[in-house]
């Protein structure tokens, strides 16, 4: 599921970044390289390694349950303030959709160790 998430991450972004010439170069470029990453992360979550690799760590480290929460909480709350700050600009929602990689690797996490734990 994760995989197919990744993948239409990264190819919205690539299109937004494609469809929109007139959007300053760092914008684009940051829109590129989410999108990047994005593909990435699609290529490594088809690999048994990326699931084994989250349960292993989550077995070990009990106590990191809420740094998956805290981390999705302060990028939403960072995408939203930044949004905010900039009036609601075109450019700012592009932003903060672009770090929208950085909460999807959490929110995977999650689903992860909610599976561990449904199968205790």
């Amino acid at each position: 599921m994760f995989t197919f998430l990744y993948l239409a991450l990264g190819v919205c972004l690539t299109a937004i970044a494609l469809g929109y010439p007139n959007l300053p170069s760092g914008l684009q470029r940051s829109l590129f390289i989410s999108a990047g990453t994005s593909y990435i992360f699609c290529l490594l979550s088809t690999f048994p390694f990326w699931r084994e690799t989250t349960i292993r760590f989550y077995r070990r480290r009990n106590s990191a349950v809420i740094l998956p929460w805290l981390a999705i909480g302060v990028n939403i709350v960072g995408m939203i303030w930044e949004v905010q700050n900039q009036n609601w600009t075109m450019e700012a929602i592009l932003g903060a959709f672009s770090r929208l990689i950085f909460v999807l690797p959490f929110v995977e996490i999650i689903v992860i160790t909610w599976q561990v734990n449904s199968e205790h």
